[in-house]
């Protein structure tokens, strides 16, 4: 239900605590009101009725909730699983909004009793959190709905997990450290309220800068990667995945009931999805303690000025064990700098200055590398002396002109910490920090261009097909016959020869192969051949068939093929195989490489590519890499680049621009495909930069499903992409929006006059802040949909006009937004982009879309009545209108 009802959880305005005999929830219900005590809403204890008689049990505790004269929003029960089901039938006749269930299951009974809650809290649509919860905490607003024993701090960081356990760890270490929280949440099974939803609905809260993820598994990984992908664009987001083995993933399965994916997977989503991910629960909370406070850079030019030429070590070689370089200068800022350091004091990269530099001497270099412009963030480590006083030093260096443009971080070191930090916390701003070690300076620069370097990912969306590739359309809709046709025929296990078939219908380099049923046929043909080739008994039995003797090599004649047939066929008597067929194809000879590549499914993420090297190698220690579908050229060069393969090719070249291709293509054909379980091309072998696909294996089920609805990462859809003409004979490209058109986006708004402004927005407002401008232009396309109108003059590309089709998760409804530049309305490209966005609309599924207009925009009333859509509902200044679309 996405995050229907979700205020009514975090601001219910009345809580109910239910309680009963006999499920040891007194020490829970006395814990949940020492925290609630403090709050400012009425909070009711719901407890078992007395009972009649001694011989009598008590009646349902819950049932006393009938008794308060305004049932509360939010319910939090602490009853048996078998009592739940009707808890949440009563809580759904009396309206109540959220339930936080923090039982959890006890008996074997209980599986069905969890099934039952969650049927009947969807057809009641009450928002349930857990089971097994511990609650929530909303520090700003004195609300602790929880089991949790610590005292929570005020903060900016967003806390969700699946064990409560956990969190109550990370509580009590940022208790020590003074870190705060803005929400806490304890998420327990995820039987409704997921990650997905918490990161929905914090995710766009001013009070929330920075996210942290404990996570066992996933329910909806669509949800959460769409969430994430959304959320991850303007703060960031850090999570703890555990379940790295095989009995870790048993233990997740048995613990929550679901299966957990492969790590590896995890791992590649979360870089998808621009998560940083960290290992313990000291580094989650470092992450989110120096991210809340710290700014993102701009780039990754680093500098460091030091009064310590030992600290300038320290700071270099911690950052360099985080994979982070320090910028060389250039010869003109060096020359300038060396005039204040002198020769036995350091050197200029890190810049050493000496020890006896005074505030004078350490503001001149700062500002000379301020003005160069040649940073993006400044690490000033600043040792205090007689000479130097950072509390006097540092709003100097802020008031620069150039300061303003880079990320400074000072660390002041010496002296008594404990005098100045207050002072230093006055000092900080977004663009200033004070850490008050190397260590800790050290780490917020390493979270600072993690994040950065997540940002630039996230900008990459993969088209749905490449037209760089030229696929040949037909071919691919014969490929979608071929396996309908297999499934229906019951063929679930492709041979290699017909595996090569549906690959060259994607364009593949598959070796070329013939395939005999009998060695008369092989006689008949054998003076066809091409020497050398490889013989191979085709009897469908293993993948590596020259373990067994099925596959001969480097046959350099009709008689050595005829000899390696006869042995086959002795081999297959000596065996009592029935039948098999030989197929006979080239000898690729002098392979430079093995590569072992395909596509795999993962119980969680679906389908992901892997590549690694093949042959021996990898049967004895597999390496692989993987990476989510779909794939553009940048993405596969960035899976290419983590293998050992880009370390090789400086030794045996190959043109990886080849290798990205047919990856793509791989990355194409499990987009198109939702039934390949399994495709594995190993080998695809390099000989002398020639590319061959010498073996295959295809596993087919049916899922039923509909791509792309298959992947956790939708593609760009540019199978929306429109070419039309306007009324004066303009050509219009009309297609959904890119995170690249920010900048013409902006321009185009910018140029609204105040009544086109007011019209679409509702007032005059002149700003659009970029946390708008990234939520205007960066969608999630599984969610949302928005295409722009455009022309081009003069070699630029113009905006002139945007339809959105907006998706509200609380109500599941879809509103529509249309507006179109002063200059352009009146061309016809209203029509159009709502014509498209219909159509669009209706190739989703979607069953109605609704809009605002206000009553004195004539011009639009008339413009939708022309499209269908009639008014439903009417206020004061606004129409509410609907277009039912089946």
């Amino acid at each position: 239900m996405g995050i229907y009802n979700l205020d009514k959880l975090f601001t219910p305005g009345a809580v109910a605590v239910v309680e009963a005999c006999g499920c040891g929830s007194q020490g829970k219900a006395e814990q949940l009101f020492a925290n609630l005590k403090p709050g400012a809403w009425p909070v009711y204890l719901i407890g078992p009725a007395p009972a009649a008689s001694a011989s009598k049990p008590p009646e349902p505790g819950f049932r006393a909730l009938t008794e308060i004269p305004e049932p509360p929003p939010l319910v939090v029960s602490l009853l048996s699983l078998a009592q739940t089901p009707e808890l949440v039938d009563l809580c759904g006749r009396l309206g109540v909004a959220a339930l936080i269930i923090m039982t959890g299951k006890g008996s074997r009974g209980d599986d069905r009793h969890e099934a039952e809650t969650i049927r009947r809290a969807k057809k009641n649509r009450l928002r349930l959190l857990g089971f097994n919860s511990l609650g929530m905490v909303v520090p700003a607003r004195n609300f602790n709905v929880s089991l949790f024993e610590i005292p929570v701090q005020d903060g900016g960081i967003a806390l969700l997990s699946q064990s409560g356990a956990v969190i109550s760890s990370i509580l009590g270490r940022a208790a020590k450290r003074g870190i705060g929280f803005s929400h806490v949440v304890s998420l327990g099974a995820l039987s409704d309220i997921d990650f997905g939803d918490m990161i929905d609905y914090l995710g766009w809260s001013a009070k929330v800068s920075c996210i942290l993820l404990y996570i066992e598994n996933l329910k909806d990984v669509k949800k959460f990667m769409s969430a994430c992908r959304s959320v991850a664009r303007i703060k960031p987001i850090v999570a703890i995945r555990v379940g790295k083995s095989e009995l870790g993933r048993e233990v997740i399965r048995k613990h929550t009931g679901c299966p957990a994916g492969e790590d590896r997977v995890y791992d590649t989503a979360f870089r998808r999805a621009g998560i940083i991910r960290v290992e313990t629960v000291e580094e989650l909370l470092d992450a989110g303690d120096h991210l809340v406070r710290g700014r993102l850079p701009r780039g990754r030019r680093l500098g460091i000025i030091s009064n310590s030429g030992g600290l300038g070590v320290l700071a270099v070689d911690g950052l360099a064990c985080k994979g982070i370089s320090v910028s060389a200068l250039s010869p003109g800022l060096g020359e300038k700098i060396g005039r204040y350091i002198s020769p036995y004091s350091g050197n200029l990269d890190p810049i050493c200055i000496a020890a006896d530099a005074d505030d004078q001497r350490y503001l001149k270099v700062i500002d000379l590398c301020l003005e160069a412009a040649e940073f993006d963030l400044l690490l000033v480590i600043m040792v205090h002396s007689q000479w130097l006083e950072p509390m006097r030093l540092v709003p100097r260096i802020k008031v620069l002109p150039a300061a303003a443009e880079v990320n400074l971080l000072f660390v002041w070191l010496g002296g008594d910490p404990s005098s100045y930090e207050v002072s230093a916390q006055a000092l900080t701003d977004a663009r200033t920090k004070i850490c008050f070690s190397v260590e800790e300076a050290v780490l917020s620069c390493h979270y600072a261009f993690r994040y950065h370097e997540k940002l630039s990912n996230l900008v990459v969306i993969p088209q749905r097909y490449s037209r760089e590739l030229g696929y040949d359309r037909t071919a691919l809709d014969e490929a979608r016959r071929q396996v309908e046709k297999w499934l229906a025929a019951g063929v679930s296990r492709l041979d290699s020869a017909t595996s090569r078939q549906l690959l060259e219908l994607y364009g593949l380099p598959v070796n070329p192969v013939r395939r005999f049923s009998s060695l008369a046929e092989i006689l008949a043909r054998a003076q066809d051949f091409s020497y050398p080739v490889v013989l191979k008994l085709d009897s469908g039995d293993s993948f590596f068939k020259s373990d067994r003797g099925g596959v001969l090599l480097n046959l350099r004649s009709r008689e050595a093929v005829i000899e390696a047939a006869v042995r086959l066929l002795q081999r297959l008597e000596k065996d009592a195989c029935q039948s098999a067929a030989f197929t006979l194809e080239a000898m690729v000879e002098n392979v430079d490489y093995e590569i072992n590549l395909g596509s795999r499914w993962d119980v969680e993420f679906g389908p992901y590519l892997f590549i690694g090297s093949g042959g021996l190698q990898a049967r004895v220690a597999a390496a692989e890499e993987v990476i989510l579908p779909p794939l553009d050229r940048q993405l596969a060069g960035k899976l290419i680049s983590r293998t050992k393969l880009s370390e090789c090719s400086r030794i045996r070249p190959f043109t990886q621009a080849r290798l990205e291709e047919i990856l793509m293509r791989v990355s194409q054909m499990v987009v198109d495909l939702p039934e390949l379980a399994e495709l594995i091309l190993h080998p695809l072998t390099i000989a002398a930069n020639d590319f061959r696909i010498v073996d295959a294996k295809i596993t087919l089920v049916d899922r039923d499903l509909r791509s792309p609805h298959h992947l956790s990462t939708i593609p760009y859809p540019n199978q929306y992409e429109f070419t039309e003409t306007l009324k004066d004979g303009t050509r219009v490209l009309i297609r959904p929006i890119k995170p690249e058109d920010a900048a013409a986006h902006h321009e185009m708004i910018s140029g609204f006059s105040r009544q086109t402004r007011y019209f679409r927005f509702f007032s005059f407002r002149e700003e659009i802040t970029p946390e708008q401008m990234a939520r205007f232009t960066q969608i999630d396309y599984d969610r949302d949909v928005a295409i722009i109108a455009q022309i081009e003059r003069e070699g630029k590309k113009i905006s002139i006009g945007v339809n959105r089709l907006i998706y509200y998760p609380h109500s599941e409804e879809y509103e529509f937004a249309v507006v179109v530049t002063d200059a352009w309305q009146g061309s016809g490209v209203g029509r159009l982009l709502m014509e498209k966005l219909i159509y669009i609309a209706r190739d989703r599924g979607i069953k109605e879309i609704f809009g605002l207009v206000l009553r004195n925009n004539v011009a639009m009333m008339r413009f939708v009545k022309g499209f269908g859509f009639e008014i439903v509902e009417s206020e004061e200044d606004l129409f509410r209108i609907r277009l039912q679309l089946s």
